[in-house]
């Protein structure tokens, strides 16, 4: 018997019970590999609750091949429950819905051109649908004439009874009588979004449009109604859950309205850049929707300090809350959201008018002081609110329960590092930090507090905070005293006599060279740390956060290779963005590719130190990979691209603007992917930095 033959003996195969429940502790990504290695794993990656958190995406960069696509799909043997198709042309006679329809779950349709009727055969075949979505799909609704046919209604109506979720964003001809037939169809749902569509909210068109006031029996169809909507959301109070009204003209009054309706418990209410919003609207929307779990009212411009306090009076169950670029709301507002006991999710970004104090005297502060909750705060001015009165009528703890908190973004806030480290310190089982823009905030020092103590970060965003060096992130010592002179890379015999030390150079320069001197001081304690010594070996480095999942290092201009070599090791790794790193060279990402296999997006805009070498070993490497932004990277050539056409197979994003040595003629080889690309001119050296320049943050005051 040969040796091969004896290392070739049965092993017994695990259940396949077994097997779902281990494939059902990884991620998508890890699945799909793991459904590779043989049927019976393969079998079993095909469960049913895996297969229903996949996605077929049907639409560019694929949309000259989709007929063949489409042929691919229906001589599959595996079930596909979930499609979205974006941009293409859709026909009934696509053996896809005979095929698929009956079997979907999910369908979204973006941008898509498809008549009424051919909407309407394709909604015939799916009787399992449970959401559907159509979004700027003008060409089927511009007619009006969709869903004429009353047997056709009450077809779908019986054949769409699983349906719970009905998207209708973005449809700028969408009327009352459109709308109408749409949720007539959809007898069940429990959640409706009309994000981006061109809602009417002032009472003079009702009378314009409907004169009598006889809209029970007559629904126009030419402009769609606020009054209109409301007439179905009181009809069916009690099923619905979910609305999201972003992006329209919602004012107080119409907010308050649709607050008030009997039977009408909302869990979850989106109301993303109304900027028609007033304190009559969130007040109301407080006291009578108290089962809330998620309010987004981002980019609400109107929102103010007392809209907030109500929020945090009312609203207890909350578990999600976002004020995004609120710009009214002060330190006093965010200090009161610290009663919210159910947080998970906080986004305060870009307040320009928060400072650290909201912090570290508001979420995080262990005060049991709160504000006199009454009514007659509505009318009290935002800097006459007094913080240090006890309540005597809704008296609250003030905690936030630190093991609640799971998602916090504070981007662009004017922080500092004793505010870092209070988040850090007090809430512990972050899964999502955003300190993005905190320029002043985030340093070496408090980059090692997050290393020490957010042991369950899955994603960290510290996106332009140049602060950060690679001693920080390596857990070396970043004290100010460090003798760095004698590391430095051009090494000169001291003269014998003491010379008067006059620096000629500028502040740029001094910074410069002390970088250098850093970097070489970093270089000659990694070479040490196999001695093991107490004063070389890392405390606190990034290798802490082991489930790192997303890592934001975007304009953190200061890391070099030495990071990239010694400290980035991630077994989940999939999103890493190194923007703007420009020290950033071909050694330090052959080491990257290398130690982080899991990386499916990357983004090296403008490092312009890298070159082809760099990208031979991403691509080597990194199998996984299906984004690549190389935008700005001029010393790459069209080598680059023969790297990629080699060996990326899953590749499915290519950014190559402003490669000035890339030219039109490599990019022949590579027609299966979706390519960004400029091409070269006499300016293309002279990249625009308006352009990548990003949203700077407020002003410190």
């Amino acid at each position: 018997m040969s040796s091969h033959n004896k290392i070739n003996v049965d092993v017994p195969q695990l259940p396949i019970d077994v097997i779902i429940h281990i494939l059902s502790y990884l991620s998508m990504s890890d699945r799909l590999a793991a459904g590779l290695v043989n049927r019976i794993w393969h079998e079993a990656s095909l469960a049913t609750e895996f297969i229903d958190q996949q996605l077929v995406i049907l639409g560019p960069p694929r949309i000259d091949n989709l007929n063949d696509v489409l042929h691919i799909l229906e001589h599959s043997s595996r079930p596909f429950f979930n499609f979205i198709f974006k941009e293409v042309e859709l026909k009934s006679t696509m053996p896809l819905w005979v095929q698929y329809g009956p079997f979907m779950k999910s369908l979204h349709l973006f941008c898509c051109d498809f008549s009424e009727k051919t909407l309407v055969e394709i909604l015939k075949h799916c009787d399992s649908l449970k959401t559907l979505h159509i979004s700027a799909c003008r060409e089927c609704l511009m007619s009006g004439r969709l869903l004429e046919d009353d047997s056709d209604i009450k077809e779908l109506s019986e054949k769409l009874q699983f349906l719970h979720e009905l998207s209708l964003t973005y449809n700028r001809y969408l009327s009352d009588s459109l709308f109408n037939k749409f949720v007539s169809i959809c007898p069940n749902i429990n959640t409706l979004s009309l994000k981006g569509c061109e809602i009417s909210f002032h009472c003079g068109l009702y009378k314009k449009f409907y004169p009598n006031n006889n809209m029970i029996t007559y629904a126009s169809e030419s402009v769609l109604t606020f009054l209109n909507i409301l007439q179905y959301i009181i009809s069916n109070a009690k099923q619905l859950k979910h609305l999201d009204f972003s992006h329209t003209l919602i004012d107080g009054t119409a907010l308050a309205t649709l607050s008030k309706l009997e039977d009408l418990q909302l869990e979850t209410l989106k109301l993303q850049h109304c900027n028609q919003l007033t304190i009559i609207g969130i007040r109301t929307l407080a006291h009578h929707q108290i089962h809330l779990k998620l309010l987004d009212i981002s980019f609400c411009t109107r929102i103010t300090d007392v809209g907030l306090i109500v929020i945090c009076k009312h609203l207890k169950q909350l578990e999600s809350l976002n004020i995004r670029r609120c710009r009214a709301v002060t330190d006093n507002g965010v200090q009161q959201i610290r009663l919210l006991q159910n947080l998970k999710e906080l986004d305060i970004s870009e307040c320009e008018q928060l400072t650290s104090a909201c912090i570290t005297n508001g979420l995080c502060s262990e005060s049991q002081n709160t504000l006199q909750c009454n009514d007659n705060v509505m009318d009290m001015k935002p800097e006459n609110i007094n913080l240090n009165a006890q309540s005597t009528d809704c008296f609250e703890q003030n905690d936030i329960r630190k093991n609640k908190m799971l998602k916090l973004s504070v981007n662009a806030l004017n922080l500092d590092e004793s505010c870092i480290k209070c988040i850090v310190e007090y809430f512990p089982n972050l899964r999502h930090l955003d300190v993005g823009y905190c320029f002043t905030a985030v340093t070496d020092v408090t980059m090692q507090t997050i290393f020490e103590k957010l042991l369950f970060l899955r994603t960290l965003k510290v996106t332009h905070c140049d602060r950060i060096t690679d001693a920080g992130l390596m857990g070396m010592d970043t004290s100010d005293n460090i003798d760095t002179q004698s590391f430095q890379c051009n090494v000169v015999e001291k003269p014998s006599e003491p010379l008067l030390r006059i620096s000629l150079r500028s502040r740029a320069e001094e910074d410069i060279v002390r970088d250098a001197n850093r970097t070489c001081y970093i270089k000659k304690l990694c070479k040490n740390i196999s001695t093991s010594s107490p004063l070389t070996t890392p405390a606190f480095s990034l290798t802490c956060l082991k489930g790192l999942r997303e890592l934001d290092l975007s304009g953190c201009s200061r890391i070099t290779d030495v990071s990239l070599k010694h400290n980035f090791s991630f077994i989940e790794l999939r999103v890493l963005s190194l923007r703007k790193c420009c020290q950033i060279t071909h050694a330090g990402l052959e080491y990257l590719a290398k130690n982080n296999p899991a990386i499916e997006e990357l983004d090296l805009t403008q490092c312009y130190n890298i070159s082809d070498l760099g990208i031979s070993y991403l691509v080597t490497y990194l199998h996984r990979l299906k984004r690549l932004h190389l935008q700005g990277c001029i010393q790459l050539t069209n080598q680059s691209l023969n790297y990629i056409q080699e060996n990326c197979k899953s590749l499915q994003y290519l950014d190559i603007r402003y490669c000035k040595k890339i030219t039109i003629f490599g990019l022949g080889n590579l027609p299966f992917l979706h390519m960004e690309y400029t091409q070269p001119t006499e300016n293309s050296s002279l990249l625009d930095s308006n352009m990548f320049a990003p949203i700077p943050p407020p002003m410190c005051k």
